[in-house]
């Protein structure tokens, strides 16, 4: 693809490229990474037997790794997925459902193969519930006393963590339910 197509999808409001790299720079629209998390989002709860792949279906890890790195957005990432797995849930389960927190022994590792240290586990465990349990979406005011000490890798391992911790939720709610 050359350079003229990729710069007209990146400026198209309605196309999902969030980003255009050479060699040493990389121009990135950070709101559209978050629409494109909320698209894949959408699509796990209209088909919970969908492959995802954060990499090729949410966003690539390099957009990921500017948004945490460069940007500094690693809470944001966190609270927009837990956000959004609010308003989508709520908008189809039944409220007992959306809002019971994972169980103390929910393991997210034994459900996915998913490369997590257990205090990155506990942590985006601590965040889902949060919000699960929460009247209102949190913001990442909320989340500072949890991300203050933690480095690049491990805050893009707790935003994986809790798009897959919000997969298994769906999965189980629709389980329980019939919902398809």
């Amino acid at each position: 693809m050359g350079e003229r197509e990729v710069a007209e999808e990146f400026f198209n409001q309605d196309h999902p490229r969030a980003s255009i790299t050479d060699d040493a720079t990389m121009l990135l629209n950070p709101g559209q990474v978050l629409d494109n998390i909320a698209t894949a989002m959408e699509r796990v709860d209209l088909d919970i037997s969908v492959e995802v792949s954060i990499d090729d279906d949410v966003a690539p890890l390099t957009e990921l790794h500017a948004m945490v790195g460069n940007l500094m957005m690693g809470p944001t990432l966190a609270v927009h997925v837990v956000n959004t797995a609010m308003r989508i849930m709520s908008a189809r389960y039944p409220a007992d459902l959306v809002t019971r927190p994972l169980p103390a022994e929910y393991d997210l590792r034994t459900i996915v193969a998913l490369p997590i240290e257990d205090d990155h586990h506990d942590i985006a465990t601590t965040i889902f519930n949060q919000r699960t349990t929460a009247t209102a979406d949190l913001t990442e005011d909320d989340l500072f006393d949890l991300y203050e000490q933690l480095d690049v890798p491990a805050q893009l391992q707790i935003f994986m963590a809790l798009f897959f911790m919000y997969g298994t939720k769906i999965g189980a709610m629709k389980h329980r339910t019939g919902i398809p």
